[in-house]
């Protein structure tokens, strides 16, 4: 059983491959990107592996190109435009509202805490009625433009739900959310049924790992 010694007040999430599954949509977006540019297609278990890593790692996988080719930003907005297109039909993973509920029941603070631009996080949040459940929205745009593993998105949750980094717990499912954590000085949660691959995960402050999202309440008070 998970150990219980400290009061948590605030928990934070990551949004893709945590909360939302955004898989479908990112390869659906990538797909017709690669078939409009006559490119070798990639599979759907490329893309979910990646989706974590953000829109330009899957535009590094899909055209075999770094960030520095000269057609790589380009690339970057059309997928981010072809995306646009189908984002909103994006699924909760199973058990999301009820955990969501649950957190709202037990009066913990919670919030979204993401890389993803905020124009499209935004988007989901008011489909999702989630500004009904919480007011906590960080992406970089709120930063400054910085990105995790940078704490800044999480200091910034941290200090607007009210608590401190030893009362919060960040769950992410990717490297850059653990590290992140780190960097926050606050345990993280590993979300396993998400995108990222645990070898990947740093043991500093690794709370524990979690086969589905209600498995979160096991590490509250």
């Amino acid at each position: 059983m998970p150990k219980k010694n400290k009061i948590i007040k605030q928990i934070f999430f990551d949004l893709d491959g945590t909360l939302l599954d955004t898989a479908p949509q990112f390869h659906l977006a990538l797909s017709n990107v690669i078939e409009k540019r006559h490119q070798e297609k990639v599979g759907f278990d490329e893309v979910r592996n990646l989706v974590s890593d953000g829109v330009s790692a899957l535009v590094s996988l899909a055209f075999k190109i770094s960030e520095n080719d000269k057609n790589f930003e380009n690339l970057r907005t059309e997928l981010l435009n072809e995306y646009s297109k189908f984002y909103l039909e994006s699924s909760l993973f199973k058990g999301v509202s009820e955990l969501l509920n649950s957190l709202r029941k037990k009066n913990i603070v919670w919030g979204v805490v993401t890389n993803k631009p905020r124009y499209l996080a935004h988007e989901i949040f008011k489909i999702l009625k989630w500004p009904e459940l919480t007011k906590i929205l960080i992406c970089p745009q709120d930063v400054s433009g910085n990105r995790k593993p940078d704490p800044s998105t999480l200091l910034k949750a941290i200090a607007l739900g009210g608590g401190s980094a030893e009362e919060s717990i960040y769950v992410g499912d990717n490297w850059r959310d653990s590290e992140a954590a780190i960097n926050a000085k606050m345990d993280f949660l590993f979300a396993d049924y998400g995108y990222g691959n645990e070898s990947t995960i740093k043991k500093d402050n690794l709370k524990g790992i979690i086969q589905e999202p209600l498995e979160v309440l096991e590490f509250l008070n």
